[in-house]
């Protein structure tokens, strides 16, 4: 039977992931990163466990109610998503049976990507949390809005472009383990075809070779043809597969749930 707790602070999100088997996971090396910022968001991260060992990590916004499922194991896919009742959850499993969106995992060499771009827009690296909350909240109001200073206090990178002195495009990139991930771009509905995405994108590949990373990733659902054209024209590439499932009702009680 698979047993699940929730991991209380740093130092066990530490210990816990070391536990956790080798391969769990395309975003392996991203995983200590995540968990501790979502904890410092205020969500939750649980791992699972069973007759083997600990075989599974779920990283939740409770702001957002998305969360993101990491295992092998159908089993314990099947505990976290329980878990969590009407919510968004991502997973690399292919769980067959519940209904899903298909996402492609897209991975650009950074070494081998051209940079001769003639840059339409000035690109800075914004670290204002209040003006970057005030445009997130109108742009994504989706997103939780403790995550931003958090993520700005942890090294992570908001590329933005202004236009008369207001953010009109935006995008998160979070560097580690010699891999960065990009996520969260947003282009204002006003200033769209106008090169924002494509100045965005070189700046941050700029960014990346001063730093001596190689490796970029994102996920873009399979339906959006526009952000996928765009992933391919730059030289990305599909290297795996996501799922975005959305959960029904919970069959776990909180007392089945320990806290390290």
């Amino acid at each position: 039977m698979i047993k699940i707790a929730r991991v209380s602070d740093q130092k066990s999100v530490d210990a816990e992931l070391g536990a956790l088997p080798k391969g769990l996971s395309f975003f392996e090396p991203i995983l200590k990163h995540e968990s501790g910022e979502e904890l410092d968001a205020g969500g939750e991260v649980f791992v699972s466990e069973g007759a083997e060992g600990k075989n599974g990590l779920f990283i939740y916004d409770d702001y957002e109610a998305t969360g993101t499922i990491f295992t092998k194991s159908r089993e314990a896919f099947d505990r976290f998503y329980g878990l969590k009742p009407s919510s968004y959850i991502f997973s690399e499993l292919d769980a067959a049976g519940l209904p899903r969106e298909d996402w492609n995992i897209w991975q650009l060499d950074v070494d081998a990507a051209k940079t001769d771009r003639r840059f339409r827009h000035q690109v800075s690296i914004d670290s204002d949390p209040k003006e970057i909350e005030e445009f997130m909240a109108l742009a994504q109001p989706e997103t939780n809005p403790r995550w931003v200073s958090v993520a700005l206090r942890n090294g992570d990178r908001c590329f933005v472009v202004k236009i008369s002195n207001r953010i009109a495009g935006i995008a998160w990139m979070a560097i580690t383990g010699g891999i960065a991930r990009s996520h969260g771009l947003y282009v204002d509905p006003k200033f769209r075809r106008t090169g924002i995405t494509t100045d965005i994108f070189h700046a941050r590949l700029l960014y990346l070779k001063s730093r001596h990373v190689h490796t970029l990733i994102n996920e873009i659902a399979e339906d959006n043809v526009a952000s996928s054209s765009h992933a391919r024209k730059i030289g990305e590439r599909v290297v795996g597969k996501m799922f975005l499932y959305y959960s029904q009702e919970s069959d776990i009680p909180p007392e089945q749930i320990r806290t390290l």
